[in-house]
Formats: structure tokens, sequence, C-alpha cells
């Protein structure tokens, strides 16, 4: 029985690991995008400060450039919406892999909790039998040791 459940065991082990593996590439994956989503954040009001910047210079001459850079920061808050988007679904995922990896290592761990029990049942059994030997010797000597 003990050689089965260590095979599960090994394999429950390997299925943990496999899901902290999971676990911590999604959660790199999210990290990454939260931190693209911040600098394309940064990105945007800094090219929005440059273009008022450029604004306030420009007095009413062709004012072309605060326009153009204006159009620049609209495309890096567009896209640090869409980073946003992508991190708020990799935090999800990344919530789920946790649960997975969770749930796998409670699984393990009750395994464990079972193989532990199992060894202790059995040195329980065979020390009671080893005792049962003991005591049908004695049993079976203790009419020779009358007779002497």
């Amino acid at each position: 029985m003990k050689d089965p459940l260590k095979r599960v065991l090994r394999v429950r082990a390997v299925f943990e690991d496999r899901a902290r593996h999971d676990f911590e590439r999604q959660n790199g994956k999210q990290i990454a995008l939260e931190k693209a989503a911040e600098e394309q954040r940064q990105l945007s009001l800094l090219t929005r400060a440059e273009a008022l910047h450029g604004l306030c210079e420009e007095r009413g001459e062709n004012r072309s450039g605060w326009l153009v850079t204006n159009a620049d920061a609209d495309i890096l808050a567009s896209r640090e919406a869409r980073f946003e988007a992508l991190a708020g679904a990799a935090a999800e995922e990344t919530i789920r892999a946790r649960e997975e990896w969770g749930s796998r290592r409670i699984e393990r761990r009750q395994l464990e909790a079972l193989l532990t029990a199992a060894a202790r049942a059995s040195e329980k059994q065979r020390l009671r039998r080893d005792q049962d030997r003991i005591d049908d010797w004695f049993q079976g000597n203790a009419p020779r040791r009358n007779r002497k």
C-alpha cells in the first residue's frame, strides 16, 4: 500500500510544482503589464506637459506642433488603457493560478498526512505482532519451566 501512495505523492508534488510555476509565470506577466501601463501613463503625462509647454511658447504662430504632441499624448493614454485592461485580466488569471497552486498544495499535504498515518498504523501493527509472538513464546515455554 505504501508504494502506490508514494507514487501518487510524487505525482501530486509534480502537479504542485507545475501549479507554482504557472502562478509565478502569471504573476510575472501581471507585474510586467502593470509596469508597462505605468510607463505609458508617465509618457502620456510627460508628452502632454510638453504639448502644453509648446502651446504656451508658440503664441499665435503655427500651433500644429502642439496638436501633434497632444495627439501623441492621446495615443499613449490609449495604450495605457489597453495595458491596464490586460493587467486586470492578468490579475484575475493570477488569482486563479494562486488558487490552483493552493489546492494542489493542500492535496499533496493531505496525501502526506495519509502516508504518515499509514506508516504509523503499520508500525503499530508490527509492534503488536511482535508482542503477540513474544507472548506466545512465553506461554509455550511456561509449562517447561515449571517442570524442572
